[in-house]
């Protein structure tokens, strides 16, 4: 469901408008009607009122317009935090316009608040970075638990390979393959990471293995016995014998691309095992055939 602003929504917010607009008027006519000594402390004191009651209704109003929204994209616990945040950002603009309403001059506090200002911003920086990622990634369904992935950054080297098993507002939980659980930060996100789901688009999970041996025997002979080898212990395992390939010759060394498919990412490990125990067999028993 898109963003959309009912007509009635609007109708509401200019109902509100010309409401305070009226009352504005009414007060400032009555004050200088009855009471013209006090009518500058009245004329302020009113325009608070009517300013920080009407900005409460616009508020209600813009949120029961946005919440629709934000309950349909992203998940529960990050929807009702993104709210909150909406509401606090909006109601401090309330709240800064009945000040300003009041005669309280708003240049004096804002200069007077830089300093504290840049350095609680400075200190919120990274929080909120994980917030807004956390809200995209959310909200896109880019990540979502029980989805199977490979996380690739410079920022921690190895790939992450396992399970997304929470999606929250500063960290993406993922169970690796050895069962531990890894909280990635929402933040990382932000043009620091790629990542690829384990999905050949039906029922299986698909990971990509690149297998590299030294080229001093014949890639098609390593290749033949690494085939011979899978297919037995795949077929003892009761798993998906995998589609192999020798796709380059670099300098050498000869590379092998495994695809394996599987239903379950706890098989993943055992397929991992039998692969690479299977092409250093092949590689030596190849090289013993050789001499």
């Amino acid at each position: 469901m898109g963003f959309r602003v009912r007509t009635i929504d609007i109708v509401k917010i200019l109902i509100v408008v010309i409401i305070l607009a009226v009352l504005t008027y009414l007060v400032a006519f009555l004050s200088d009607l009855f009471l013209p000594k006090y009518k500058v402390y009245i004329s302020d004191a009113s325009t608070a009122v009517i300013v920080g009651l009407g900005g409460y209704v616009i508020v209600k109003i813009l949120l029961d317009v946005i919440s629709p929204y934000l309950f349909s994209r992203a998940d529960k616990g990050v929807a009702h935090t993104a709210r909150l945040a909406i509401s606090v950002a909006l109601y401090t603009i309330v709240v800064l316009a009945v000040l300003s309403a009041l005669g309280i001059n708003l240049t004096g506090v804002a200069l007077g608040g830089t300093v504290a200002g840049i350095a609680i911003g400075l200190a919120a920086q990274t929080v909120f970075s994980n917030v807004l990622a956390g809200f995209m990634v959310s909200s896109s369904k880019t990540l979502k638990p029980g989805d199977s992935v490979i996380l690739s950054s410079w920022i921690w080297g190895n790939p992450i390979v396992g399970e997304v098993t929470n999606v929250s507002l500063l960290f993406t939980e993922v169970r690796t393959l050895n069962g531990n659980l890894i909280k990635v930060p929402n933040s990382a996100f932000l043009g620091n990471t790629t990542f690829t789901k384990l999905s050949d688009g039906n029922q299986f999970l698909e990971y990509p293995l690149q297998v590299t041996i030294n080229a001093d025997v014949k890639a098609e002979q390593v290749l033949s016995l690494a085939q011979s080898y899978i297919k037995d212990s795949f077929d003892k395992e009761k798993l998906q014998v995998p589609e192999m390939y020798f796709t380059a010759k670099n300098g050498s060394t000869n590379i092998f691309m495994v695809i394996l498919k599987f239903s379950n990412i706890v098989d993943l490990n055992t397929m991992l095992t039998s692969v690479n125990t299977a092409f250093e067999k092949a590689y030596w028993d190849a090289k013993t055939a050789k001499t």
